[in-house]
């Protein structure tokens, strides 16, 4: 995240910092998330969930995305979609054996 968005959210919530977190701190530039991408774990990765965790990852609560905004991310929506599927299909499922019960009945 690096140090310049910590030091801009202690100063506007005027937090002090203890002095010693200066020294361990020191002053770091944010890095890009492809940053942390490689050949291992590039599979796992879509631009969709750096955009999430960028979205995430807020030093600053209210830059941060709240439960319902992060549920509502496109990095859900392929499950989203699956979930439709699944419950479409069980629906339908459902309808027809209840129409085959329907029709047995004298």
């Amino acid at each position: 995240l690096g140090t310049d968005e910590l030091y801009e959210y202690l100063e506007k919530y005027q937090i002090e910092l203890d002095a010693r977190f200066n020294e361990i701190l020191g002053r770091h530039s944010r890095k890009r998330w492809e940053r942390f991408v490689h050949s291992e774990n590039q599979h796992l990765v879509s631009q969709e969930a750096l955009d999430f965790l960028d979205k995430l990852l807020r030093y600053d609560h209210n830059d941060r995305l709240t439960a319902k905004e992060a549920m509502d991310h496109p990095y859900f929506y392929p499950i989203v979609r699956d979930q439709g599927r699944t419950t479409s299909q069980a629906l339908l499922s459902n309808n027809a054996g209840a129409s085959i019960s329907s029709t047995n009945t004298p």
